[in-house]
């Protein structure tokens, strides 16, 4: 090889390594960054820091989640409200929970808390919630904009939300604490 030819050469494989170097940010640009990957992350949450008969809010995925420490009297009520579900059938809850409660734990719901009809976020309302739903409200959910309103299950029991509250893959982590974002391992 001549002196041009390897000139050429090296000029040729330092023109490959510039340009690899250079195509570096550009590449990375494409990679999520530190933030998206939080966000998609699952939460981990402290039961019990929620006292009984309140609800919290927490967000998962840009959705609102909501997570109701339900008294026994909440229990209670689902029952008197079963026959009033006005679920369209689409609802898919996970096979891990109870289907009655729609929880893996009879004391805590977890569902995402956003209305099926519109995207409103709902509000709990005990008795204070029959002045817009009428005497045979027990208490529950419901939507602030056009007064849908969901059971202590987050089953919905008025208009015109067409499906219940979905159920979020969870799982309990420990006695008082759930990853929302995770399903259990299968048994």
């Amino acid at each position: 090889m001549n002196r041009r030819g390897l000139l050429s050469a090296s000029l040729a494989g330092l023109s490959g390594i510039a340009g690899f170097f250079a195509s570096v940010p550009f590449v990375r640009s494409f990679l999520p960054s530190a933030r998206a990957k939080a966000f998609a992350e699952p939460i981990e949450i402290d039961l019990a820091a929620i006292p009984p008969g309140e609800v919290r809010a927490y967000s998962y995925r840009g959705d609102t989640m909501l997570v109701l420490h339900r008294t026994e009297e909440m229990l209670q009520r689902v029952a008197q409200t079963a026959e009033r579900v006005l679920d369209d059938g689409e609802t898919q809850d996970p096979a891990y929970v109870d289907s009655q409660h729609r929880a893996i734990d009879p004391a805590y719901l977890i569902v995402r808390g956003v209305c099926t009809h519109l995207g409103c976020v709902p509000r709990i309302k005990n008795d204070d919630g029959k002045s817009v739903m009428g005497d045979w409200w027990s208490g529950g959910f419901i939507c602030p904009c056009h007064q849908s309103g969901f059971d202590y299950a987050g089953r919905v029991v008025r208009g015109p939300a067409p499906r219940n509250l979905p159920v979020p893959p969870h799982r309990f982590s420990g006695p008082t604490r759930i990853v929302i974002g995770e399903a259990p391992a299968p048994t």
